[in-house]
């Protein structure tokens, strides 16, 4: 094996068990004794077929997906409209940077709040939260009321950061080791389908030429439904060590810390070399979202914003199972896919990236108004939103992926994942903030989002380079049940 295919120092799989851990960090918890790979044959007698079905992997990630549905991907397709599809964005821009900015401090203490409470709980608040959003648009459209879109932002963002941890964490420990990238790439496609149905929602109630102001109000009673039906799904949710995968294999989940212990954690999992060389990636991978959502609705009419919720994500979806089938190539070791999706990402979104600045230094020169979908002007300024709604996404969905693969086990997940998710709502509560100001040149945010991927890169190749070619959880299973097999040829040979 040459020495670039060799496991990296400072990895399970270059034999050291503290995978990127923080210096002077706790040891791995230890784990639970139960058998990790599962008899199937037994497991088939034992188990009736609807629990198997239950408990199945994919099944759980369906759920996760359907509740991804109804909350995060109606969020998404409010800020679809621009601005929220509020008048003027300003608002909208307010509340948001407080829905973000309570969801990273939530997320900064998220690991040992979802692992004290369980990863079906953390879902059922955040889930309890989400028709809070669909209702404070409502009412600021219909009644005036702002200071409630801005509460509401605040108890969302509290909410939803209880949820995110909870889902990032289970999203990086149901899939099988060979179908990470399809997995995500599922959850990555149910937020978009989300946005297409609040697309149809917002396209069906505002495709008059002509109208002027924001979304009707009608279109935010469609969202506050579907984001209610967030709630029964969360309670459905299994604990992931009764999850079996469709390989066999159950999820490695370690013996629980108290709060205290998990508490010590957080300042080792943020000074990781794992946080610390992707905290740039993460903070770009959602910081785009402010500036783009600000030139829509700066730049277009309402039933262009409408039409854009609607049209965005179908090339998200083409792109995100694209960049799945990528990451799970089974020709190449897990280094190479990492180095590969990298590469992918970064020439994708500087494309993107030059043409909204091209676009944005012309608008600069002569104001076009508000573009309708019917103007000669409509396309080539629409486009870099519309592929910007695929970018970005798929730098979010391929460092979930990079994330799971230094796993140790379950939690260590939720630790990563609460990292990352707080590193992501810093960037969007600071895109947001930006853009507070109807008045702010969008030219300085797509600056400041490329100059942010510029610096991300560096980190990124680094770590990028350290990816080990095997998921360290799948090893640390291995060695258990040799482990296990040994004690019982031992025993045998004393009987």
């Amino acid at each position: 094996m040459s020495k670039f295919d060799a496991a990296p120092p400072n990895t399970h799989a270059g034999g050291n068990d503290d995978a990127l851990r923080g210096l002077g960090s706790l040891p791995m918890n230890p784990t639970n004794n139960a058998d990790e790979l599962v008899d199937m044959d037994a497991y088939r007698e034992a188990v009736p077929k609807w629990k198997r079905i239950y408990q199945h992997s994919l099944t759980q990630m369906m759920l996760l997906s359907v509740q991804a549905f109804c909350g995060p991907a109606m969020a998404d397709a409010i800020a679809g409209l621009g601005g929220g599809g509020l008048a003027t964005p300003q608002t909208s821009n307010v509340a948001t940077a407080i829905n973000y900015a309570m969801l990273a401090i939530v997320c900064l203490f998220g690991g040992p709040i979802v692992n004290k409470l369980g990863t079906k709980w953390a879902l059922v608040i955040g889930a309890m939260s989400f028709p809070i959003r669909g209702s404070s648009y409502y009412c600021n459209s219909k009644f005036g009321t702002q200071w409630y879109l801005i509460f509401g932002g605040f108890f969302t963002g509290i909410g939803s950061g209880c949820w995110y941890v909870a889902e990032s964490g289970s999203i990086m420990s149901l899939a099988p080791s060979g179908s990470r990238g399809k997995y995500l790439a599922l959850w990555i496609v149910a937020r978009n389908l989300g946005q297409l149905v609040g697309g149809a929602i917002n396209l069906s109630k505002n495709h008059v030429k002509g109208q002027v102001g924001g979304v009707t109000p009608d279109t935010y009673v469609a969202f506050l439904i579907i984001e209610s039906l967030a709630l029964p799904f969360a309670f459905l949710i299994s604990p992931l060590e009764r999850v079996v995968r469709s390989d066999g294999t159950r999820i490695l989940v370690s013996e629980k810390l108290t709060f205290k212990e998990e508490s010590k954690l957080i300042r080792f999992t943020m000074s990781s070399k794992l946080i610390l060389l992707s905290a740039l990636w993460a903070i770009w991978s959602f910081f785009y979202s402010g500036t783009w959502s600000t030139y829509l609705g700066t730049y277009f009419s309402v039933r262009s914003r409408a039409l854009s919720s609607l049209i965005s994500p179908f090339f998200c979806i083409v792109g995100c199972f694209g960049l799945g089938f990528i990451l799970d190539m089974k020709s190449l070791s897990q280094r190479r896919r990492a180095q590969l999706g990298l590469f992918t990402v970064a020439i994708l979104n500087l494309g993107v990236y030059i043409w909204s600045i091209v676009m944005q230094v012309k608008f600069n020169g002569a104001n076009p108004g508000k573009i309708d979908w019917d103007e000669s002007l409509y396309a080539s300024s629409f486009l870099p939103y519309f592929f910007v709604q695929t970018t970005g996404p798929l730098s979010q969905s391929y460092m979930y992926w990079l994330l799971s693969s230094f796993a140790t086990d379950a939690q260590s997940n939720v630790r990563n994942g609460a990292a990352f998710r707080c590193l992501e709502a810093v960037g969007q509560a600071i895109s947001y903030g930006m853009n507070t100001q109807i008045k702010t040149n969008p030219l300085i945010g797509f600056c400041v989002t490329f100059a942010l991927m510029a610096a991300a890169l560096g980190p990124m190749l680094v770590l990028v380079n350290a990816t080990p070619d095997r998921i360290p959880a799948d090893v640390i299973l291995e060695e258990q049940e040799q482990q296990q097999e040994k004690k019982i040829e031992g025993l045998k040979a004393e009987a």
